[in-house]
């Protein structure tokens, strides 16, 4: 086997750019920096990147879901409904156990199309949303939307004649 060196290298691989951290995230940086200074002379007191699709970020100022979170927190340490008994509501504390007994743990692997059991509620929420028809069967759960883009261009990629044009502005892959 040779070893990986920057010759080696797919040279897609050595010239792949990350957009996020690209030239307007970067020039959004240089002015947080210069608005620290006493007198910045701009004309304007705060930026806010709201092209990083999170909206939790300092600035925004969104208030997290708290179902979500609480659910979290009850799959990753499910003592903590014991330990803390009035502090979750009963519908987090529902959740929380079904995806436990379905899951056994948040930490194993699990199917590859995602959890069976959200993946049927997925469908049920897609059929009652557009009265189709929908499969779980037909569903994929991936980590993240750049994970699901990469699974769909992966498989429309049959060989390296095959390219996909994306638009700009686009998120990075």
């Amino acid at each position: 086997m040779r070893p990986l060196t920057l010759d080696s290298l797919n040279p897609v691989v050595k010239n792949v750019e990350y957009a996020v951290r690209g030239e307007l995230a970067i020039k959004a940086e240089a002015y947080r920096v210069k608005l620290k200074e006493n007198d910045h002379g701009l004309p304007f007191d705060k930026v806010i990147s709201s092209n990083i699709g999170n909206p939790q970020q300092k600035g925004l100022d969104q208030p997290p879901i708290t179902f979500t979170r609480q659910v979290a927190a009850l799959t990753e340490w499910p003592a903590l409904a014991e330990l803390a008994p009035n502090a979750f509501p009963q519908d987090v504390i529902a959740r929380a156990k079904e995806l436990i007994d379905e899951l056994g743990s948040v930490g194993a692997y699990s199917h590859s199309q995602g959890v069976p059991l959200i993946r049927n509620n997925v469908a049920r929420f897609i059929e009652d949303r557009d009265g189709y028809p929908s499969s779980p069967n037909n569903i994929f759960l991936t980590a993240g939307a750049s994970a699901g883009v990469s699974l769909l261009l992966s498989m429309l990629i049959a060989s390296p004649n095959c390219g996909v044009l994306i638009p700009i502005p686009q998120y990075p892959l």
